[in-house]
């Protein structure tokens, strides 16, 4: 049946094809460079403006313990009637154990029930971080407030975003706003929970300059530095061993003239000679404006722009790829300052690259090692047409699964190509060997189907129900393989109709042009072979 309407059943197959790879780029299936694996625990970091008092920050951080106990009564596991929200702790200071002090910063880690406690899945880390985030209510726009329920890839400094750049470029007001509008524009698309730039305030700083007088007396901008460092933060003495503990004895003025800028009109400098005198004498004195800290990457001055999805289905990076226009738009009249995507987004388009280069080389590989055998330039490519169509067979796994596709996803794809070609690889060997025998193309077809039915589909069911039990663990460790395990089976299932149906067509589509153009050319050449008439 399927060889009579092959054309229909060709075009049937295409039609899934188009569809699947229309609704895989409309954004609806989402993709992730790597899948969002779900933990038990569940971190949020509050970043406040660095002038916020230590006081001002341990407010906060009750708000967010308020929010996170009056949650335990939101999410009760039915079958032991336990709160799924466990306990929680804190750290003020700093948004990370380990990292650099910052009364402006405090970092929260909640607990949840572990997965193999619960009665049933329950709800996931995105709807108890949403629930969390409205029971803390709105924060002032100059709080940023990230969550994460993993920790993501980063060095000890700092955590990576899961959508991030940096703009480069002189730093400057107008940078800090450019960073400003950068954050709103990314705000503003669908699936983007919060955005934000990490602008640091400017303070007021000290800037000491020598006058004139000073390069007579001696004292260079050096010996300046020292003294007052000396007189404020102090020179180290010496050291002392108690045990263990090694102490520093530091020389340097008391706390109260240390904490008054009266200290400065008394301070004296001493000169190379010996001589003391006031520092107003050999130096300017003014407060300026400063940043905190300057970051600095490829030697270029840098701020970060981070944001966090609503969900872990979003696709980021088909929002950095739309959002970029958008940006160079905004700094087409700043030619000194640029932009470029970082953490997942970067690596992201690193490993697509690298897949690609791996997939060109594999088919290449496959069409080689298959157009030896068959000492033909085509039949390859009537194997090699499943390899496509399998992938949409995968997709459809991770459909009817509920799993975002993810760059490991794309790895099960190409162990599925190479399992695929082995069931075409049969079917059309043994074709070919009826053909020989002197077998009409149409009738070996339709008897190859029929005889190679059975070891086909049970290869694609034997390799379904292998990686059924992986597709359905639910632990921690086998999450990261499901997604390889779905293309993989998915694909093989999918690929016996493909062997079995759409193999046929196209052996008998391109019988039908091969006699079209044999026919053809026959026509053309007629008027040239007919024999001219005798003079």
């Amino acid at each position: 049946m399927t060889v009579k309407h092959r054309y229909s059943a060709l075009a049937l197959f295409v039609s899934m094809a188009l569809a699947m790879l229309g609704y895989f780029a409309s954004g609806r299936l989402g993709y992730v460079p790597i899948p969002s694996v779900e933990r038990t625990e569940v971190v949020a970091m509050l970043d406040l403006p660095e002038h916020a008092s230590f006081e001002t920050t341990r407010k906060y951080m009750d708000r967010l313990a308020d929010a996170a106990d009056a949650m335990r009564e939101d999410f009760i596991d039915s079958g032991s009637e336990e709160s799924i929200v466990g306990n929680h702790w804190r750290l003020i200071g700093t948004t990370y154990p380990g990292r650099p002090y910052s009364k402006s910063d405090g970092v929260m880690f909640l607990g949840l029930m572990p997965f193999s406690l619960r009665s049933e899945p329950g709800p996931n880390n995105d709807t108890i971080m949403a629930r969390w985030r409205e029971l803390i209510g709105d924060l002032p726009a100059s709080a940023t407030l990230r969550m994460r329920s993993q920790k993501t890839e980063g060095s000890e400094e700092r955590e990576k975003d899961p959508l991030e750049l940096e703009l480069r470029g002189p730093d400057s007001e107008t940078k800090q706003q450019l960073a400003r509008e950068i954050a709103d524009k990314i705000r503003g698309y669908d699936g983007i929970e919060n955005a934000w730039a990490h602008v640091r305030s400017q303070q007021n700083e000290l800037e000491l300059t020598l006058k004139p007088r000073a390069a007579e007396l001696g004292v260079t901008q050096q010996v300046l530095a020292n003294q007052v460092r000396q007189a404020f933060y102090g020179e180290e003495a010496q050291r002392i061993l108690r045990g263990r503990d090694e102490y520093r004895i530091m020389v340097r003025l008391p706390k109260e003239q240390r904490e008054s800028l009266s200290t400065l009109q008394a301070l004296r400098v001493r000169t190379p000679a010996g001589a003391e005198v006031p520092l107003f004498t050999v130096a300017n004195v003014a407060f300026v404006k400063s940043p905190t800290f300057i970051e600095r990457n490829n030697k270029a001055e840098a701020i970060r722009i981070g944001a966090e999805p609503k969900n872990k289905g979003v696709d980021l990076v088909r929002i950095a790829k739309s959002v970029t226009p958008a940006i160079r738009d905004l700094l087409k009249n700043h030619e000194d300052q640029t932009f470029v995507f970082t953490g997942a987004v970067a690596e992201a388009e690193e490993t697509k690259k690298r897949l690609i280069i791996g997939f060109i080389a594999m088919m290449f590989a496959l069409y080689a090692l298959l157009a030896i055998p068959f000492k033909s330039v085509l039949q390859p490519f009537y194997i090699l047409i499943v390899v496509p169509f399998g992938a949409i067979g995968a997709l459809l796994g991770h459909i009817l699964l509920g799993i975002t596709p993810s760059d490991l996803s794309l790895f099960g794809m190409l162990a599925m190509a190479g399992v695929v070609v082995n069931d075409s690889l049969v079917m059309v060997d043994d074709i070919n060997r009826r053909v020989r025998e002197g077998t009409s193309l149409r009738k070996a077809v339709e008897l190859s189907g029929c005889r190679r039915f059975r070891p086909i589909f049970l290869t694609s069911a034997t390799t379904f129900l292998g990686l059924l039990p992986l597709m359905s663990d639910r632990s921690l460790q086998a999450q990261f393989l499901i997604p390889m395990a779905v293309s993989l089976a998915f694909g093989v299932l999918f690929a016996t109709a493909i062997t079995l149906l759409l193999i046929p067509c196209v052996l008998m589509v391109a019988d039908d042009l091969r006699h079209l153009v044999s026919r053809f050319a026959s026509w053309y050449a007629k008027p040239f072979n007919r024999q001219k008439p005798a003079t």
